[in-house]
């Protein structure tokens, strides 16, 4: 979602006629500004600036920051996470859609996974989010408790990949690097020896499809023991 036609630099002295700006110019600019530098960056001072606007016109849509963060949260959720053809075609095929979006566009905003795993987003966005997960899993065959159980293990799964990726992956390559070299110092590991060269070659992105594999094939041995 690009910015507004309209949209004023932060180093311009103009501002905007007041009542012109709208809640989509709001979104838009916040948006540009959480992708390019991060959530941390986003304010309402900084939005103000960047929308030729003041403070005080601002806060006429948006009352703090709080509020301007859940905005961001729930336009990610409500036009960028969901891919067209969404609720078509084997619902195995659609987890896999949803979590390539949700994984893409969480982590093109610096600090946004931060804040997914400290604070809630009850957005529109949101519950439609939440509500085509279920759905995926009731077509995938999945009574309602077990929708929950599986729904909650797929947050977890997307949220906590994401994380580490940020933070410190636990199978990052220099990870298992040190690993390998510590293991060859010590002697006498012939299976982690054996399993060297295959470590090396996994990458992140194959370890991400391996747990959607897995997740996949327990969501199917789920709904065979519903049928």
């Amino acid at each position: 979602m690009g910015s507004s036609a309209g949209h004023t630099s932060s180093g311009s002295s103009q501002r905007r006629a007041w009542g012109s700006l709208s809640r989509a110019q709001i979104v838009a600019v916040a948006l540009e500004i959480a992708r390019k530098e991060g959530m941390d960056a986003l304010t309402i001072r900084r939005l103000a600036a960047d929308l030729g606007a003041s403070r005080m016109a601002l806060y006429r849509h948006v009352a703090d920051k709080e509020a301007l963060v859940d905005l961001v949260m729930n336009a990610i959720a409500e036009h960028d996470v969901l891919p067209p053809g969404i609720h078509e075609g084997p619902w195995q095929e659609r987890l896999r859609l949803l979590a390539a979006g949700m994984r893409r566009e969480l982590a093109a905003y610096p600090g946004m996974v931060d804040l997914l795993m400290t604070r809630a987003n009850h957005g529109p966005g949101a519950l439609n989010l939440v509500e085509t997960i279920l759905q995926i899993l009731a077509d995938a065959g999945l009574d309602d408790r077990q929708a929950a159980r599986h729904y909650l293990i797929f947050i977890d799964l997307m949220l906590g990949r994401l994380h580490h990726q940020l933070h410190g992956d636990p199978i990052a390559e220099h990870r298992t690097a040190s690993l390998l070299a510590l293991a060859d110092e010590a002697g006498d590991f012939p299976r982690l020896r054996a399993a060297a060269a295959h470590l090396k070659a996994i990458t992140v992105e194959q370890v991400f499809e391996a747990e959607l594999d897995l997740l996949v094939a327990a969501i199917e041995a789920a709904a065979r023991t519903e049928s």
